[in-house]
């Protein structure tokens, strides 16, 4: 062959298109508890162990685990891809055969049962008594969690997710009481985390219960690392806190430093947070949060919260125990929550908060249809407000800053505050972190329920700086509240500090509230102090505007002209709540 033959040849190779590769052949591997050793991984002959299916499978692979009485032991760390099944059902009590694992050793996988990898999907398994978490995802890009049930987890009582030091505002001007090491919380049974890249977790159906130390369901973002979680159809109940730890969280979220999350949660229940023994009694309590979401320093964090339905147990947690928290810390966060067609009810403390405990944070909550009823108050004896400290005296939503710098932004509509030890609605400021005054407090409450609550149905009220308070209500009854303790009327406005420039709109003002706001019972319909109120077209549940005494005004204005003559159909029943206000299930 003559060399320009063979130059020839190689150039039309060349131009040959390349032979692919054969693809790559996943395999199905089995393992159950009661199998005969040593197996080989087929359905006929399984493997016996956990450390066995996971030296044989092969990124990709799918993983059966069979149905047993018994568990299997040692944890089960995931290749990128790999999905496990668990056959038999995951909730059926001890006698039922389900797919049983756990892992009570410490040097594997830190105890963990499951250890996520990227592109990982886990179904069906029942993990009893880890020595740590039951599920847990570090920095996994995507992974599917659905249809588990996890109990007794955390036996180790190994720490998870802290709530950073903050200061607690009081009733002080500038004055707060430090926690100076933070909120620790056990590890949770489910949990993420997430320092860098972008992850996408979907956290589905499962049943979280019966644990003395642990959280359920927790997801942490930080470094810039960014997050998108579905959390679906789970059930979290019978949680306790733990003996060294201060706080216990159905579900939690977290982000800091420069992370981003979007969570959506959908069609979630909790129920039975606390530890048995709390009795509610005294600051040393559980305190035990339903849904806690916490924006700490430059993070961002979008939650949108449907259908959850929290019903607090009796007698469990401490005073600062909640059915919502939103809580911002550190500096600059920024936060918004919208909640729908969701309850909230028994709480000890406050049934919902939104609380800004940092500073220059930027923080708003939205509620449409959703019912925050039945708090007991401080100690479970039905007394609400301590007077000391502004939050957690059992009202029925708090939106609050405690810091310098901070908005708050509150939309309520078509909602239920109702039935609460203390005020149905405190709307305030208190700096205790940071130096100078708080930003602004922003509200809109619109076709809202607002009764038979102990103390007032909306307080406002500043005791340190602020800079600029805008509360417009309309159409909402604020009716039949009892005016106990410090709250002596169905709406208290006091300025105890410096308010910049101060609108409070339940009628005819700037801010264009159409009024129809309900008044009566209790012992005064509105008590002032340094702050005017526009009350116009309200029904004062008489014709001819309020009584001869149902109004006090010390250094404020109260513009009650053009009171309606007859009563709204919105008074004295509670607002509709339209779709489902609680889960299917």
């Amino acid at each position: 062959m003559t060399r320009r033959c063979l130059a020839a040849l190689v150039a039309v190779a060349a131009l040959a298109p390349a032979t692919s590769a054969p693809a790559a052949t996943h395999r199905t591997w089995h393992v159950d508890a009661d199998a005969a050793r040593p197996g080989d991984g087929t359905a006929a002959r399984p493997f016996a162990t956990l450390a066995a299916v996971e030296a044989a499978s092969r990124p990709g692979d799918r993983i059966v685990v069979g149905p047993s009485l018994t568990a299997l032991d040692g944890g089960l760390r995931l290749q990128r891809g790999q999905r496990v099944q668990g056959l038999g059902d995951p909730h059926g009590g001890p006698g039922v055969p389900a797919a049983r694992i756990t892992n009570t050793a410490a040097a594997r996988l830190d105890g963990d049962a499951v250890r996520l990898a990227d592109h990982t999907a886990v179904r069906g398994l029942r993990i009893e008594a880890p020595r740590r978490g039951g599920i847990y995802g570090l920095d996994v890009a995507r992974a599917t969690v659905t249809g588990n049930d996890v109990s007794g987890h955390n036996v180790s009582c190994t720490p998870g997710f802290l709530i950073p030091p903050f200061a607690v505002p009081t009733t002080v001007p500038g004055v707060g009481v430090p926690i100076r090491d933070g909120l620790h919380n056990g590890w949770a049974a489910i949990m993420v985390d997430a320092a860098r890249g972008t992850t996408n977790v979907t956290v589905d159906r499962n049943r979280v219960h019966d644990a003395d130390c642990g959280d359920g369901i927790d997801v942490r973002i930080s470094g810039d690392a960014q997050g998108r979680v579905r959390i679906r159809g789970n059930d979290v109940r019978e949680l306790r806190e733990g003996p060294d730890f201060e706080s216990v969280l159905a579900i939690g979220l977290q982000t800091r430093d420069r992370a981003r999350l979007v969570a959506v949660l959908d069609d979630n229940r909790q129920r039975g947070l606390g530890n048995d023994e709390d009795l509610g009694v005294g600051p040393t309590g559980a305190d035990s949060e339903g849904v806690f979401v916490n924006p700490v320093g430059a993070s961002r964090l979008r939650a949108t919260i449907t259908r959850n339905d929290y019903r607090h147990t009796r007698g469990r947690g401490g005073f600062s125990a909640n059915g919502l928290e939103v809580v911002a810390m550190g500096e600059g966060s920024r936060g918004l929550v919208t909640v729908r067609d969701s309850h909230f009810s028994g709480t000890p403390g406050d049934v919902l908060e939104l609380l800004a405990l940092g500073t220059g944070a930027r923080l708003a909550l939205r509620l449409e249809r959703v019912s925050a009823t039945g708090s007991t108050g401080f100690a479970g004896s039905g007394f609400g407000d301590t007077v000391a400290i502004p939050g957690n005296n059992g009202d029925c939503l708090i939106a609050a800053s405690g810091g310098a710098r901070n908005a708050i932004d509150l939309r309520v509509r078509d909602s239920v505050l109702r039935g609460c030890a203390n005020n149905g609605l405190t709307f305030g400021a208190a700096v205790a972190n940071g130096r100078g005054p708080s930003a602004s407090l922003d509200g809109e409450i619109t076709g809202t329920t607002i009764r038979a609550n102990r103390g007032a149905g909306l307080r406002v009220g500043n005791v340190a700086g602020l800079d600029r308070l805008a509360l417009k209500v309309q159409d909402s009854d604020l009716s039949g509240n009892r005016g106990a303790t410090s709250s002596p009327a169905n709406v208290v406005a006091e300025d105890l500090g410096t308010t910049g420039r101060a609108t409070i709109d339940l009628g005819g003002g700037p801010l264009g509230s159409t009024g129809g706001v309900c008044l009566g019972g209790g012992p005064l319909d509105v008590a002032l102090v340094r702050y005017d109120v526009h009350l116009r077209h309200a029904w004062w549940g008489r014709r001819g505007g309020p009584a001869t005494g149902r109004t006090l005004a010390v250094g404020g204005r109260l513009d009650a002209r053009q009171p309606l003559d007859a009563a709204p159909a919105h008074c004295g029943r509670d607002a509709p709540l339209s779709g489902r206000a609680a889960p299917s299930r």
